[in-house]
């Protein structure tokens, strides 16, 4: 009898701690989720949605509207005015370096290679120079969504 007790609460106990697992990875993925929609991230757009799949850093506001800024992909939200947040030397070397790779890219209308072939190519660019592995994703992701984003967006990448 004893024995049958122990193994039920064994039971209990592992599908309590199913619950919990389950309820904190949905606490995190609302979480990401209300960072996006405060940073007015459009997530509804097939780029809004790689960004949102793809995007690892922090999910500070600022930043994320920064990042969506940069692909164009800003829902049109009236918003009240933003007091600048106070950049940390980490930061703006962020910001740099986002920057130069964003300054390397070629304009989606004059690339005939795949996105995700070029995206690819850069990536192990990146890797064989001796670049971290996440400035190396960072930079295939940003190709991809750079061809999806703007007037004429790559028929590759996203459909109409």
């Amino acid at each position: 009898m004893a024995e049958e007790q122990e193994i039920g609460g064994i039971k209990e106990l592992r599908e309590a701690a199913d619950r919990g697992r389950k309820a904190s990875q949905e606490l995190d993925t609302m979480k990401r989720e209300m960072a996006f929609l405060k940073a007015g991230v459009d997530t509804d757009s097939k780029a809004g949605q790689l960004l949102f799949k793809a995007y690892d850093g922090e999910l500070d506001t600022e930043l994320l509207r920064v990042e969506a800024e940069e692909l164009g992909i800003l829902k049109d939200v009236q918003s009240a005015p933003r007091s600048e947040p106070d950049s940390t030397e980490a930061d703006v070397h962020v910001a740099n370096q986002r920057r130069d790779l964003a300054s390397d890219s070629i304009a989606p209308d004059t690339q005939t290679e795949s996105p995700y072939d070029a995206g690819h190519r850069e990536f192990q660019k990146m890797i064989a120079d001796g670049r971290p592995k996440e400035d190396s994703a960072a930079r295939f992701v940003h190709t991809v969504l750079e061809a999806a984003s703007g007037a004429d967006p790559d028929p590759r990448v996203i459909s109409r």
